[in-house]
């Protein structure tokens, strides 16, 4: 019996090992510190909500890695569900997946506009960038029905 639990654990492991995307790892190397990110985001945003920023230094992302984590990721297929997995649901699920080694350290973040929550964050050529999470679009400004007005960022 001991002997069947055991077997059955092994061929489980090994098939999970099999179902899971390779853990990738972002190519960036370049680095960002607070203040910097701070100014680059007041300027993109000079006079709408609040920036909060947790580290000293971020690592900025490559648009080609961001693409290819997302389509890896699940989150965009988890369905909408207003009150359950709305848009805060996603895009703190979004935010929490690039919360794993290699990643935690990217300048990825967080948005809160007067109407919706997203995701954010910073290339290599230092542009600004939305992720709607329901659907891994990559985009450099709102759309209207996104809202019009940050409230804040979180990085």
């Amino acid at each position: 019996m001991i002997k069947a639990v055991f077997d059955f654990i092994v061929a489980l492991i090994k098939l999970l090992k099999k179902t899971q995307p390779e853990l990738i790892k972002p190519t960036s190397t370049e680095i960002i510190s607070l203040g910097e990110l701070h100014t680059l985001l007041r300027k993109k945003f000079p006079e709408q909500g609040e920036i909060y920023l947790s580290d000293h230094t971020y690592k900025l992302c490559n648009v080609k890695d961001i693409k290819r984590f997302l389509s890896q990721d699940d989150t965009n297929k988890m369905g909408y569900i207003a009150e359950e997995r709305d848009c805060d649901d996603h895009a703190y699920r979004l935010l929490g997946q690039f919360s794993i080694p290699y990643w935690s350290d990217l300048a990825f973040g967080l948005v809160w506009t007067d109407l919706h929550s997203l995701n954010c964050f910073i290339s290599e050529d230092k542009k600004f960038y939305f992720i709607e999470p329901q659907q891994d679009t990559i985009q450099e400004e709102l759309h209207k029905w996104q809202g019009t007005t940050i409230r804040f960022i979180v990085l």
